[in-house]
């Protein structure tokens, strides 16, 4: 195994700044024509690349695809608002529309964490000056989703791999109360099926390594057990499973007094 020099650490730390958003494939590949395709572990290099990041607030940061499995890698700021600091190319009204689809789509009071293309187009045109137009927002969610801040799933606007990995922070400290957590694989969960009886979430893919693991190819719960035969589920498109909006009332009033 090769060792962690400087050398070659300076140049993945360079090259992780130009990149910030890439696969883990692609990272692995970089690492090894970097050192000559004899590179350390994954998670060594990436553990010594976030120790030298440490010092400009800095910090490389990954999230599994909730259907395929795929993982994809970002390089976020620790410190700065996300959405404000990750989005840099964009105008005000451009960020202003951004954070408030990603909040509807977060949001969704039907628990799907999915918004109909055509109500983002009205809510993004609603959020624009006077003569924004629906093309205009159409042309500003395409550039959202090439981005990777959205996703366009069968004409359902969901959040994109990178809002997944860069956003946890923000989502998380601003609206806890719809957070959900595959019981699998402790990621977040916007997509995928709940154990009826203990609560348990878990993503379509994590669902389907267990049904893998399973002699009859059945699905059960990882945290109480129990035969799945016919779980509730969620996600773009499906019946979905509203949120138990315990403390919605103090964070509705929290970011009520934010936005003031």
């Amino acid at each position: 195994m090769a060792e962690l020099s400087a050398p070659e650490r300076q140049m993945i730390v360079q090259w992780c700044m130009s990149a910030q958003f890439f696969s883990e494939q692609t990272l692995q590949e970089t690492i090894s024509r970097i050192y000559d395709d004899e590179a350390p572990a994954l998670q060594d290099t990436v553990d010594a690349v976030n120790l030298r990041l440490t010092r400009y607030s800095l910090e490389l940061r990954s999230s599994m695809s909730q259907t395929s499995g795929e993982r994809m890698w970002a390089l976020i700021n620790t410190k700065a608002d996300a959405i404000a600091t990750g989005a840099t190319p964009y105008s005000p009204t451009l960020l202003t529309i951004l954070k408030h689809l990603i909040e509807q789509v977060y949001t969704d009071q039907h628990g799907n964490f999915a918004v109909d293309l055509h109500t983002a187009v009205r809510e993004a045109t609603s959020k624009g000056s006077s003569s924004y137009s629906r093309r205009d927002a159409q042309e500003a969610i395409d550039w959202f989703c090439s981005d990777g801040w959205l996703q366009v799933t069968n004409g359902w606007v969901v959040l994109g791999r990178r809002s997944c990995i860069e956003l946890q922070a923000y989502l998380t400290d601003g609206f806890a109360e719809y957070m959900r957590t595959c019981a699998l694989c402790k990621e977040m969960a916007t997509q995928g099926v709940m154990c009826d009886a203990c609560g348990a979430f878990i993503h379509p893919y994590c669902a389907g390594r267990l049904r893998e693991t399973s002699k009859a190819q059945m699905l059960s719960c990882p945290t109480c057990h129990q035969l799945m035969e016919s779980p509730s589920s969620f996600g773009p498109g499906k019946p979905g499973i509203r949120h138990n909006l315990v403390k919605s009332d103090v964070s509705q009033t929290q970011r009520d007094e934010d936005d003031e």
